[in-house]
Order: C-alpha cells, then structure tokens, then sequence
C-alpha cells in the first residue's frame, strides 16, 4: 500500500484537499436541490400532509438502517483495505437486498392484515417501501464501492443524481396534477430508481453481481457491517426518533415544523460530512500513524468553520424560514435556533466517529451512539412535555453534545492524542487557509490565462 504524501500542516497530500473541496461542491449543489425539495413539499402539502410524509421518509429511513446489516459499510471498510473485491461485496450486497425485499413484503402484510382498517382509511402507498427500502440499500452500497476505490467524480456524480431526480419527479408531478400526500409518497419512492441503475453503469460491469455471495462472505461482512451498521441504526435513532416523539405528544403539524428545522440545520452538515467522506478513505486505507497526525488537524477546523457557520445562520434563521416557506413555518424558527448548538457539536463527532471505524472498531461508535440515545430519550421526554416541538430540539441538541464528549474520550483511547488537540483552534492552522486562499487564487488566474490564450472566434 503506497504511502500518501504529508504536507508541512500535518494534512495529507495527493489531492486530499482538492478531493475535499470536489466532494463539498457537490455536496452543496446536491444540498441546495434537496433545499428546493423540501420547500415543494412544505408548501404544497401544508405541516399537516408535510408531517405526515415525514413520517414516512423516516420508515423508509429505519427499514434501510435495520435490513441492510451494514453491508455498505463492510464493502467499504474491506474494498479500501484490498481484502475483498468490489464484484465480491456487490454479491454481498445483492444478498442482503434480496433478504430485506423478502423481509419488507412481509411487513407489509403483517400490517395489512391486523391493521387494515386504519391504514384503509389513509390514501397512503406504505406498500412502496418493498421497492424503497431494497433500492436504498443498493444505492448506498454503490456509494460505498465508490468511495472505497477513490473514484470521487463518479460518486459526486451519483450523490447529485438522487436529489435531482427527486425534485425533477416532485415538481414534474406539481406542475401536472398537483402533489398530494399519495403522489407525494411515489414520487419520492420512485425517484430512488433512476439513481440506481446510474450507479450500476457507474461502477461498472467488473462489479456487476454474477450471483449470490457465499456464506463465508456473508459472514464476514456482517459480522463488521453489523457493529458499524448498529451503530447507523442507532444513531438514526438518536436523529428520527424525535418525530415519532412529536406526533406522539404533539401533532402532525409538530412533526411538519420540526422537519424543516432539522432538514436546514443539517445543511451545515455538508462540511463535516464532505471532509469525512474524504477523510475515511484516506486513513482507512493508511496506516495507524497517519490517522492519528490527521484527524485532529481535521476536526478542530471542520468545527471551527461548522461554528461560524451556525452563527449566520442563527442571525438569518427567523427572516429565511418564514420568506423560504411561508408563515404557517414560523414555528420552526425557535427549533431551529435551538438545533443549532448541537448540530455543531456533531460535525467534530462525525469526524471522530470516522477514526473510530478506520481503526476497525465501528463497536465503540455503537456503545456511544447507544449511550447517547438511552440518556436522550427520557430527556426528549421531558422536555417535549415542557416545551412541545421547541422542547425536542433542546433535548437533540443536548444529544448531539453528548455524542461529541463521548467520542472524544474514544478518540483519545484510541490514537493516545489530546482532546483538546482535537477540538480547539490552533494559530498555526491559518496556514490553512491562506494555502487554499493561494490554491484558489492561482486557479483562477490559470484559468484566465488559458481564455486569453485563445484566439479571437475560437468555438
């Protein structure tokens, strides 16, 4: 395994930054279509019918995280490090969709049967998430083979398709008949499709599945996929669960505001989670040493930028959500605020959460992430009695903060570095930015160079 290059800051070389930046501009352009999603939803369904198919985006969301055992995270972990093949972890990945196929049919039809009367007098196609669920499943699997091979440009590629598809799905389907709550529900079902077969082309036919995977390959992808999925489910828990909580001791209407407040605070996810994309990669498939010289660097500065982030947003908040989606979403602006404290904490723990996997103990982030949620639930509680839909976003955010604290412990453990190293700004770090300011700038002058080399009437 060749050795990747290491700048004077301590960041790897080879591209890492620019590859950051590559996966964080996609990101953004994939974000900022899922923004134009959200804000079709919310004012052609209203909180009520918007509440609802949050709902059902979240059953979709919890039917992926349980049925698909970590099998992305597997092919992952075990395509980077060269321990399998990517036509190995696809035969894993079809097995495992096949399974959860099977699984959710089944589902369906236990909820048909002693149910049947209530869901008879909702117009709602819940038996969509037999085709959902399997699809989400495949399409997060080809991400993974993707990001494991270091192809960024096409997995750029393939994370823009879905948000795309969606809105080009959801607003063809406005402009035709209108959305309603139904329509709504396959359109976002189906939208999934497109994108799937285009990761198919994508990886190519080399990974194409010539059959199922043998036992011995299941096992070992479950039994890692497994700790890092538990990890995923419960952490999407930790995410989702709040809604449930909601409509439980509010309304569906809460449900509707909490989702817009929780759908833009996680936008200022996309930097975190573009460095970790990246970061993954590069210290999976490195050694120990290299890990550990790298994530501190990253994560105090994924934080720092995460923080001023948070703090525009918490200055524009009360006039974007009300402009954005009208007056009836006023409600979601004292969530949203209060989201904002934890959606920061988070962005440092996804960042240790991913030193925590590359060391091959996905475990630990599922004792923290469990520890987390038996701590968050009762307080959610509580404080939805007090505070109603203000009251989930105050315990999510304590949440959050909890899951930085604990993973900074583990990251400590583990790599024997400070914490403090890890989440405090360091002076020298400006060396940073300048570098990519003059990075930036020399780009630019390169490319003006090269449009006044062209001659006049060039095509």
């Amino acid at each position: 395994m060749s050795e990747t290059p290491v700048r004077e800051d301590g960041l790897p070389g080879g591209g890492f930054l620019f590859n950051i930046n590559f996966v964080f501009v996609t990101t953004l352009v994939s974000n900022t279509a899922g923004f134009f999603v959200a804000i079709l939803l919310a004012r052609a369904l209203g909180p009520d019918g918007r509440g609802v198919t949050a709902l059902y985006q979240a059953a979709v969301s919890l039917g992926y995280a349980f049925l698909s055992l970590g099998v992305g995270s597997a092919a992952f972990y075990f395509v980077a490090r060269r321990e399998i093949s990517g036509r190995q972890a696809m035969e894993a990945g079809l097995s495992i969709t096949l399974a959860s196929a099977i699984i959710s049919a089944i589902a369906v039809l236990i909820a048909t049967v002693f149910f049947g009367d209530q869901l008879a007098d909702k117009p709602m196609p819940f038996w969509l998430a037999i085709i959902t669920v399997p699809a989400v499943i495949q399409l997060r699997l080809l991400e993974s083979l993707l990001r494991a091979e270091g192809r960024f440009g096409a997995m750029n590629a393939l994370e823009l398709s879905l948000p795309l598809t969606m809105l080009l799905v959801l607003g063809g389907v406005e402009l035709a008949v209108g959305l309603t709550v139904p329509r709504a529900v396959w359109a976002w079902s189906l939208a999934f499709l497109p994108s799937w077969l285009f990761g198919y082309l994508l990886v190519g036919t080399s990974f194409w599945p010539r059959g199922l995977a043998p036992l011995s390959l299941l096992l070992k992808s479950l039994r890692f996929g497994g700790q890092g999925q538990l990890a995923n489910l419960i952490q999407l828990l930790n995410y989702r669960l709040d809604a449930f909580l909601i409509l439980i001791f509010v309304n569906t209407a809460g449900v509707g505001l909490y989702s817009v407040a929780t759908s833009q605070t996680e936008g200022l996810w996309i930097i975190a989670n573009s460095v970790a994309i990246v970061l993954l990669t590069n210290i999976t498939s490195g050694d120990a040493d290299n890990a550990a010289r790298v994530t501190p660097v990253v994560c105090r500065n994924t934080l720092l930028v995460t923080a001023a982030g948070a703090l525009g947003a918490a200055f524009l908040a009360p006039i974007f959500i009300s402009i954005t989606f009208g007056t009836d979403y006023e409600g979601a602006v004292a969530p949203y605020l209060w989201l904002l404290p934890g959606t920061v904490a988070l962005s440092g723990a996804k960042i240790l959460a991913a030193y925590v996997f590359s060391r091959g103990r996905p475990i630990i982030n599922a004792w923290i992430a469990l520890a987390t949620l038996i701590i968050t639930i009762p307080t959610d509680i509580l404080l939805i009695h007090l505070f109603g839909v203000t009251g989930a976003a105050m315990g999510a955010s304590f949440g959050y903060c909890l899951s930085l604290v604990l993973t900074a412990i583990a990251y400590q453990r583990l790599s024997g570095n400070s914490i403090l190293e890890a989440l405090l700004p360091r002076p020298s770090d400006v060396v940073l930015y300048l570098d990519g300011l003059r990075s930036l700038l020399s780009r630019l002058h390169l490319v003006r160079r090269r449009a006044g080399d062209q001659p006049l009437g060039h095509p």
